[in-house]
């Protein structure tokens, strides 16, 4: 009996913990962001601005750089592709578009993804996934049939936003300044010698 008791609130508390899910902050605007801070103890400040183009660089596929304000702050565009796998064969079920923004301040960085755009795919005629005409924010909150599948993409977005992050913060530590070609004189040429 003493176990049962024992048991019971432990087993409450273990439901309580299962049914929560994860979850986007929410902005003073409404809109689902993930924000993150990070403190970089040995990249200098001159380093940084060529740290972050690179990264831009070497994501080409996922980011576009848009716009730079001096060296302090990057925006652009990213996109993630969701999918649904079962025994390792898988096919996209959504696309999602989001605006990145990262500012850079003395020896620290901040990442904001924000304005999530879903776009699920649909099967064509040919039995290729594609996107389809409809458009949601991920703000808007589903409906009971659809709630399952908002989960799941919200906790697919979750993880990714975090790969993401990581992939910054090992560029912002092992990436180097470009630095610049120094321009050679041209030989000089003598007629004189043979």
């Amino acid at each position: 009996m003493m176990r049962l008791i024992f048991l019971f609130p432990l087993w409450l508390f273990a439901m309580q913990i299962s049914a929560q899910t994860a979850s986007l902050p929410v902005d003073e605007r409404g809109v689902h962001t993930f924000l993150e801070i990070s403190e970089l103890g040995a990249a200098k400040k001159e380093t940084m601005p060529a740290n972050v183009k690179h990264f831009f660089k070497s994501n080409a596929k996922a980011l576009k750089l848009r716009s730079s304000k001096g060296d302090t702050a990057f925006t652009g565009t990213g996109k993630m592709i969701l999918t649904k796998s079962t025994a390792g064969i898988g096919h996209p079920t959504a696309e999602v578009n989001y605006n990145i923004l990262v500012e850079l301040r003395e020896n620290k960085y901040r990442l904001i993804l924000t304005d999530y755009i879903v776009t699920p795919y649909e099967r064509d005629r040919y039995a290729n996934f594609v996107p389809s005409t409809t458009k949601y924010r991920l703000e808007d909150k589903p409906g009971k049939l659809n709630r399952g599948e908002w989960e799941g993409n919200m906790k697919y977005i979750i993880t990714e936003s975090g790969k993401l992050s990581a992939k910054l913060k090992t560029a912002m530590n092992t990436t180097q300044a470009i630095s610049k070609p120094e321009a050679e004189k041209p030989a000089a040429v003598s007629t004189t010698k043979w």
